[in-house]
C-alpha cells in the first residue's frame, strides 16, 4: 500500500475525528476511503 499525506487545517475538527477513532487512524481512514468510494459507485451507477 502506498502511504498518503493528511494535511488538516481545522485543528478542532481533527481533535473530534481522533477522539471518534476505535482502531488505529489508517484503519479508520481507509474505512471513510471505502464509504466514499461505494456512494460514489451507487450515484454513478444511477446515471
Amino acid at each position: 500500500m502506498k502511504k498518503y499525506l493528511l494535511l488538516i487545517e481545522d485543528e478542532k475538527l481533527w481533535e473530534k475525528f481522533k477522539a471518534s477513532i476505535e482502531k488505529d487512524i489508517n484503519t479508520e481512514i481507509m474505512s471513510l476511503i471505502r464509504k466514499m468510494v461505494k456512494k460514489d459507485d451507487k450515484e454513478t451507477k444511477k446515471d
